[in-house]
């Protein structure tokens, strides 16, 4: 077993640990994953404000690498988000381990962090992504994301499984002549999956949801009650951002939050929002998840989350405990290295 080759660096364990954004991955989670030999990724989005500028991705970077120990600590950026060039920025100048872009595809990013000498990795979700990534030489390495992946969705079969979508996508990719290591997403819930992924060709696999409900995922209890909560997960149409998203099956969306016109409050925080143009038709996103990341959700009489958003991978239901990254890594191993149970 090795880890996955980031530039020079090559990670002790085939794990890297997702980029949930809006407050969940922050400095204790990846700092923790990437002492314990993963990769942690810390978010960028929501990091920087008009008043305070940078300061706060900055210093949480800072506490992040010194948790690490000198472990791979990156950054996780979507594209989609209105500050998305401020956020890479940021990640050069700091001189992060690496930066994983999600929520939409240009090739000018890639090219920036490898002028800069850092690696550029790439969430796709499709062969037709994978025929266009693998010609383009800058980006150092992909992550394959299934449907069963929690957040905006970007395969077209919102339920595909990564067993389904992660041979043909690497295919495409070696095909294309793309060398660089391919990460495989979206619904790993136990160890020996992840032996079959990398059997299958992955270099490792990238974990959301198992490491958004540790002691050290910046979640409040609120958000972590709600996924020890649920059974399941479902799929909406509701985003303003224009793709379909996986959230805990009791979520409400009659609740979640809208602003009454653009100039009550709205932040542009995307580069489009169909909510911007039209707040009687969309939520916000902003307001959505910004509401649970804070703890200001409810639960309604029959179990439902009101009034924010909780995103959520498909394999939520499997999960009974909130433990410490360490302890769900060890866990992991163990069950990379015992095989499948009889």
């Amino acid at each position: 077993m090795r880890g996955i080759p980031v530039g020079n660096k090559i990670s002790k364990l085939p794990i890297m640990q997702g980029q949930m954004a809006l407050r969940v991955a922050l400095d204790p989670l990846s700092g923790a994953v990437a002492a314990a030999g993963g990769v942690g990724l810390m978010t960028g989005t929501g990091l920087i404000s008009r008043t305070s500028g940078s300061d706060e991705l900055v210093q949480r970077i800072g506490e992040a690498r010194h948790l690490a120990a000198g472990g791979i600590l990156g950054l996780g950026v979507m594209y989609a988000v209105d500050q998305f060039d401020a956020i890479l920025n940021v990640a050069i100048e700091e001189r992060v381990d690496l930066v994983v872009i999600g929520a939409g595809f240009a090739r000018e990013p890639f090219n920036r962090l490898a002028a800069a000498g850092i690696p550029g990795f790439a969430i796709i979700s499709s062969e037709r992504l994978a025929s266009i990534v693998s010609r383009v030489p800058t980006i150092a390495g992909v992550v394959v994301e299934s449907g069963q992946a929690g957040g905006h969705l970007g395969p077209a079969d919102v339920n595909i499984s990564i067993w389904d979508l992660f041979p043909p996508v690497l295919r495409t990719l070696r095909e294309g002549g793309f060398e660089g290591p391919v990460i495989a997403a979206g619904g790993i819930r136990y160890g020996w999956e992840i032996r079959r992924l990398m059997e299958m060709g992955a270099a490792g696999v990238q974990i959301g949801t198992l490491f958004a409900m540790t002691t050290e995922s910046s979640a409040p209890d609120t958000m972590k009650e709600a996924w020890l909560r649920a059974r399941g997960t479902k799929v909406v149409h509701v985003s303003p951002v224009g793709m379909p998203g996986r959230v805990v099956e009791m979520q409400d969306l009659d609740s979640l939050p809208r602003l009454a016109a653009p100039e009550q409050g709205c932040i542009d925080c995307l580069k489009r929002c169909a909510h911007r143009g039209d707040p009687t038709q969309k939520h916000c996103i902003h307001l959505s998840l910004r509401n649970a990341a804070l703890g200001r959700i409810k639960f309604g009489p029959e179990g439902e989350v009101q009034e924010g958003l909780v995103f959520s991978g498909s394999r939520v239901g499997e999960i009974n405990d909130i433990v410490p990254a360490k302890t769900r890594i060890d866990t992991l191993m163990r069950e990379f290295w015992e095989g499948y149970p009889e």
